[in-house]
């Protein structure tokens, strides 16, 4: 490495399994990533390939190497972060002890140390107290020291290390544990522990498992929090001098929102729609036509401009859109009969409050997704057409409610529903269809990736033309029980229905 040499892919990959550390930063710091190169083993037979095609695939596989390289990167990178918790915490305890003293209306102490803190990250100092704050749980010694184990392994990001570390807020010890165990398993488990291959788990997904965990151990929290942000509803501007523009902020309920939001989608979708249509049937370019943001835009102010308020409600009477939203509620049935009060889900958008999903149930303007409550299994529907049915389609935007590329936000409802495997080879059916929006779909249908769904898990695996390999879990798998909670086993007597 010293002295310029290449390196194979095989030793990267040695590289990649013994994980981060002090001395892999100055192994990699040797390695220039232009000096990569596949080995034999990983080439075609030259005696039955052309030339040309050994060259492509000796350029693939360097582009492969440099791929693992960024890999190990990236890996050093969360252990750096790790060590910088780890002295971080230090630093601050030991200070604090020190020199502190409170006065009736200033810290000291802390506000001191803070203030240092932040001169050395760069960072303000209210920033820099929120660090200090992530990394007194973010140490070998803290409530998350597993959490802070995995990021030294290089095992998670660090951006997902200290959302962790904020999403115990006022939270005990004891729930901030459980909470760590039911999601930090189903944060690494997509890295193989022994080849240390994998793609590490994106922000969005540990932000939506964090939210079903806090749901399951300290659903009184989620309450109270939801009744804090309520009392803060409301509506605000802000002027954008520079462009001429303002934007609205709306704060509400997330049913209310999600419904708002669905409907002005509708009624821009319908506006841009006809639009497209009298422009093509007038013979001009249809390049003109409004983007389906500025068709929300304009249908809200519309909307609103236009509304006729009706004296005592907050109801209005303005357009003639039927009411229904396209959004359905994820319930299991022990939860619909009140028997449980499992978190329910509105696809797409996160967990919802039992009592609130089986309100929702109820209402014929909501659909309803009955699943089970210990595999997350649903509906079963199937077609024999290319074209999915109506019900089939709504039965995929339930199960898998947004992009099953792993990290993707997109809504399954504006997004494609693939042919996993292409169409007439594979069927129109549940086990063959997922949504991809249309970037992830052409990266698929044309970009050479290759992409299986475990049927068991619901799991999605995604393989890049250079070998990288990424799971997207199923949004619905249950987490694991609380300590409180027990399933049925074989010696129980049967139910009374």
């Amino acid at each position: 490495l010293m002295a310029g040499g290449a390196i194979g892919n095989d030793i990267l990959r040695l590289l990649l399994a013994h994980g981060p550390s002090w001395a892999m930063a100055g192994v990699l710091d040797a390695i220039n990533p232009d000096r990569v190169a596949p080995v034999e083993f990983d080439l075609p037979d030259p005696e039955v390939v052309s030339e040309h095609a050994m060259q492509v695939a000796v350029r693939e596989g360097a582009d492969a190497g440099r791929l693992i390289l960024l890999q190990l990167w990236k890996r050093q990178e969360a252990w750096t972060a790790s060590r910088s918790m780890t002295t971080s915490h230090a630093y601050t305890t030991a200070a604090m002890d020190r020199t502190g003293r409170e006065t009736s209306r200033f810290d000291v102490s802390r506000s001191g140390v803070v203030a240092e803190v932040g001169l050395v990250m760069g960072v303000h100092g209210s920033t820099a107290d929120v660090k200090i704050t992530q990394a007194g749980l973010l140490n070998p010694e803290g409530v998350l020291s597993t959490t802070h184990e995995a990021l030294a392994q290089g095992l998670i990001t660090e951006p997902v290390a200290r959302l962790m570390a904020d999403a115990m807020d006022g939270l005990s010890f004891e729930q901030m544990a459980r909470v760590e165990a039911m999601v930090l398993p189903r944060l690494v488990r997509h890295i193989d522990p022994v080849t240390r291959e994998g793609a590490p788990a994106g922000y969005s997904y540990a932000k939506d498992q964090l939210a079903r965990a806090l749901n399951r151990v300290a659903p009184e929290r989620a309450k109270e929090k939801h009744a804090r942000a309520m009392a803060k509803r409301g509506v605000k501007i802000r002027i954008l001098e520079e462009d001429g523009l303002a934007q609205i902020c709306l704060w509400t309920t997330k049913v209310q929102g999600i419904s708002f939001y669905e409907r002005i989608n509708e009624m821009a979708e319908a506006s841009q729609a006809a639009e497209r249509k009298a422009v093509e049937d007038a013979g001009h370019d249809t390049g003109s036509v409004r983007t389906i943001n500025q068709a929300r835009a304009d249908v809200l102010v519309e909307m609103v401009m236009n509304a006729k308020p009706t004296p005592g409600t907050a109801l209005i009477d303005c357009v003639n859109v039927p009411a229904r939203v396209n959004v359905g509620v994820l319930i299991d049935l022990p939860t619909l009969l009140a028997l449980r009060d499992n978190p329910a889900e509105l696809p797409g958008y996160g967990p919802l409050d039992p009592e609130l999903a089986r309100a929702l149930a109820a209402d014929n303007e909501w659909r309803r997704f009955l699943h089970d409550p210990i595999t997350g299994q649903i509906l079963d529907l199937g077609h024999t057409k290319y074209e999915p049915s109506r019900k089939l389609r709504e039965f995929i935007h339930a199960r898998d409610p947004k992009c099953t590329y792993p990290g993707c936000n997109q809504q399954a409802r504006r997004s494609q529903l693939d042919h996993i495997t292409p169409w007439p080879q594979g069927p129109t059916d549940r086990s063959n269809l997922h949504p991809l929006c249309v970037h992830h779909h052409n990266l698929k249908t044309h970009g050479n990736w290759q992409v299986t769904r475990d049927h068991d898990s619901g799991e999605t695996t995604w393989t890049s033309p250079r070998g990288l390999t990424a799971k997207a879990p199923h949004p619905y798998r249950p987490m694991p029980q609380c300590a409180h909670e027990r399933m049925p086993d074989e010696n129980d007597e049967p139910p009374p229905f």
